[in-house]
């Protein structure tokens, strides 16, 4: 079970990182998160000058060790950052990333998009809300 855990917590590192996030949560809570399911905390930025979001998420993966997206879930919505200014919402489901679909995707192609985009830059999320699908057009903020 450690090497689990050290690889859950090597991969979560690797995410939070590429989306401009810190951990919320301990290492002993995230030990008892579902196997497929990865929560990422509030988009924070570290330094002035870092790209900032504003969105939590829950990552789904099709199986234990895969890196391959089955769902996106926006778990919150930090107040008066850009997601919120362009309408993201809690419970969002991101079906897509900049045209890139989601579910059967490797993270690393939603790595990458996060990784890339700079102040200024324009993530467009197409996310399916209660029975419709809408594109929400975020732009990247900067702390």
């Amino acid at each position: 079970m450690a090497y689990v855990d050290s690889w859950r917590s090597r991969v979560i590192q690797t995410i939070i990182y590429f989306s401009f996030s810190k951990p919320s949560m301990s290492g002993r809570q995230l030990h008892h998160l579902a196997v497929t399911t990865l929560f990422i905390a509030a988009t924070t930025a570290h330094a002035a000058g870092r790209p900032v979001i504003g969105i939590s998420f829950s990552i789904e993966t099709d199986g234990f060790f895969s890196t391959t997206l089955k769902k996106v879930t926006v778990t919150a919505v930090k107040p008066g950052l850009p997601a919120e200014k362009a309408g993201v919402q809690a419970g969002d489901e991101i079906v897509a990333a900049n045209d890139i679909p989601i579910a059967g995707t490797p993270g690393g192609k939603l790595k990458d998009v996060l990784d890339n985009a700079k102040p200024g830059d324009h993530l467009k999320l197409r996310v399916h809300r209660g029975s419709a699908e809408q594109l929400v057009d975020i732009v990247v903020g900067e702390r």
